[in-house]
């Protein structure tokens, strides 16, 4: 069954958006073009080739809403995706955090749209790389995401062979736990030290009311979001970050021509990581 003759017409896209209203959440933060190729999905799986027929089964069948608001996430990731972005922040970044934390005792890092974990657990791999043993600090990743089944995936921490094996040796063998099963299937579990550094949350971006994190890391999640709706997000980084904290994006984002762009200062434009500007009270 194709569907891609049919038009998502505001009449239909108001529709849904009442009814995601009803559940709590906003449609209309999202590009169109996004909700409707995840509108097309569950209808192909549901063998429904009218919008206004899905609106139905949403309207009265709340687990199909969780279904279509699950597949809101983006579950394209991998361990230290854009490798070079991690070089920097590890080489550039992380050594002013240590500096100026000093005696504070803990670092708080936000990964804003986790999907299934290899984000936030590369982030606590490579603080816990950083503060070796310094015992003084203690680090907390929070992470989350709207879908929770990416997030019971995260949570339980085991990634197939083809997922790690590419990882540098030492990253393996200090951070995970290979597991053969009966079958001789292999995998990697993230170790335990790491797990505990890392919590997962499950929601979306814009419902969050966290603060005071030294970083946050949202990656190529904005793109899906509508303009106004990346600068609500942006904003509340804005507010979420400590003095001076620094904010992550993704290679194919920019806080370039936003309103919110004087927020920020590039400080590597190149790996898209930005510094909180402290506002001044005059």
């Amino acid at each position: 069954m194709s569907l891609n003759g049919l038009t998502l017409n505001e009449e239909v896209m108001d529709e849904f958006n009442k009814i995601s209203t009803s559940y709590g959440l906003d449609l209309a933060r999202y590009k169109p073009a996004f909700i409707k190729r995840r509108l097309d999905r569950r209808m192909r799986i549901l063998n429904i080739s009218e919008y206004s027929q899905y609106a139905l089964v949403l309207k009265n069948d709340r687990k199909e809403f969780e279904a279509i608001f699950s597949s809101l996430s983006i579950n394209v990731t991998n361990f230290f995706r854009d490798s070079a972005v991690f070089d920097r922040f590890q080489s550039s970044v992380l050594p002013q955090i240590l500096s100026y934390l000093g005696e504070r005792g803990k670092i708080r890092i936000w990964s804003a749209g986790c999907a299934s974990g290899e984000e936030p657990y590369s982030i606590a791999m490579l603080f816990k790389q950083a503060i070796g043993k310094m015992t003084n600090l203690d680090v907390e990743v929070v992470a989350n995401d709207v879908n929770k089944m990416a997030i019971q995936f995260a949570e339980r921490g085991r990634y197939p062979a083809k997922s790690v094996e590419t990882l540098p040796q030492n990253i393996i063998k200090n951070n995970f736990q290979k597991i053969t099963d009966d079958q001789n299937n292999v995998e990697y579990e993230v170790a335990q030290s790491i797990k505990d550094m890392v919590t997962f949350k499950s929601g979306d971006i814009l419902s969050y009311t966290m603060q005071s994190f030294d970083v946050i890391f949202c990656r190529n999640v904005l793109i899906y979001y509508e303009k106004e709706a990346q600068e609500l997000i942006l904003t509340k980084f804005y507010k979420g970050l400590s003095d001076s904290g620094y904010l992550v994006l993704g290679m194919d984002e920019t806080m370039f021509g936003r309103q919110c762009q004087k927020l920020f200062n590039p400080l590597m434009a190149r790996e898209r990581i930005y510094q909180k500007v402290l506002q001044s009270n005059n």
